[in-house]
């Protein structure tokens, strides 16, 4: 389907799936920003304003932005030096968050302060606590959201004009409950009200010459708070495959006949591996390396599967969607076997030969096989 999104004030044009997120239009569209952060959209890393609103990015078809106004962390300000050109610099928030120390991984920190404009636009003045509720759809295990809360603060305060906010002067202890505060049953309605939050300790002022015990400004701060990429899902690599894996239902069985004829022939797919196209070259999933003697208990795709979620089959296909449903079109005979799930059992003799595997029962039988192998790795 063809779709247009108006984007930091750009219209795109896109031909996509109807199935396609919000989240996964921009990202295809360079805006890597906005992050996926889980599926249900509980994290809020994948935050972007909906004409000017705080929404899931995730949790929003690509089809429903149509018509709206779309902005994410890149419409806001750049550094305003880039060698082949100039530009007005950050916004008053992305400087907040990197003077502050707001930003830490800074994989939440887009949403944060998409999440803050938002609240500024409507509440140029807003208190602590209305700063703590605008970002509480975003979670962030670095911060604590004390120092998020101090940056919205202090850019507040710049942006309408104020004197700058001295952080060092705002009382940061609200561990003291209010003396009127209702116990018992009551209590538990006005947990609004009574918040218990730590006593923050500033550093005190070192000698301008002085490094350590001063705070630092993030090295890699004005690169986070512009969004740029900086993870791993951030680096994107045209003509990437997708891969999906068919796990087993099963404890313990034989694969007695699987057919991917079915799957092969889906239009996108590329590629459908089983137990029957690659070599059955076992290794060990302990992860460490020769000669340590760790066990030799896993192939990668094996005629048996000696567990639920075991591999039965690989499939890549052009988008995620294709290889899913190639996934169902894969057809397998089990042959079930017997399952052991008690330890002491496991150990018995009788466990071992009904098993046929862990081939290597004792230290010096391993040694003797593995010699072997090295001598005839076939």
């Amino acid at each position: 389907m063809n779709i247009t999104l108006k984007i930091n004030g750009i219209e795109h044009a896109i031909d996509t799936a109807p199935s396609t997120t919000l989240l996964g239009a921009l990202r295809g569209l360079g805006f890597h920003g906005v992050k996926f952060g889980d599926e249900g959209g509980l994290s809020g890393a994948d935050t972007v304003l909906l004409n000017g609103k705080p929404v899931n990015a995730g949790s929003l078809l690509a089809a429903q932005a149509e018509g709206h106004n779309i902005a994410t962390i890149e419409a806001l300000g750049e550094h305003p030096e880039q060698g082949w050109k100039k530009t007005d610099g950050l916004h008053p928030l992305q400087k907040a968050f990197v003077e502050s120390g707001a930003i830490q991984c800074g994989y939440c920190t887009p949403a944060q302060i998409l999440a803050a404009k938002s609240l500024l636009e409507k509440n140029p003045n807003p208190s602590e606590a209305e700063v703590r509720e605008a970002i509480s759809g975003v979670l962030c295990r670095c911060t604590g959201y004390l120092k998020p809360v101090q940056a919205v603060l202090k850019a507040a305060a710049e942006m309408r004009g104020d004197e700058p906010i001295d952080i060092s002067s705002i009382n940061w202890d609200f561990g003291t409950p209010q003396p009127d505060a209702p116990q018992g049953d009551a209590a538990a309605s006005s947990s609004t009200r009574v918040l218990v939050r730590p006593k923050v300790v500033l550093t005190p002022e070192s000698q301008t010459w002085q490094t350590v015990g001063k705070p630092e400004i993030k090295v890699d701060a004005i690169k986070l708070v512009q969004g740029k990429p900086a993870f791993t899902g951030d680096f994107e690599k045209r003509g990437l495959l997708h891969a999906k894996v068919l796990h087993s239902p099963h404890a313990h069985a034989n694969i007695k006949k699987i057919d991917a004829t079915k799957a092969k022939a889906l239009e996108g797919v590329v590629a459908v591996l089983t137990w029957q196209d690659i070599p059955r070259v076992v290794y060990s999933t302990a992860g460490q390396s020769d000669p340590i003697p760790g066990p030799l208990d896993t192939f990668s795709l094996d005629n048996k599967v000696r567990f639920v979620g075991d591999r039965v089959a690989f499939v890549a296909a052009e988008t995620e969607e294709i290889a899913t449903k190639a996934l169902s079109l894969i057809e397998v005979e089990y042959e079930i076997l017997s399952f052991i799930l008690d330890s002491r059992e496991s150990m018995k003799p009788e466990s071992v030969r009904i098993h046929e595997e862990p081939e290597y029962v004792n230290f010096a039988d391993f040694k003797s096989r593995k010699e072997s192998r090295r001598r005839d790795p076939h």
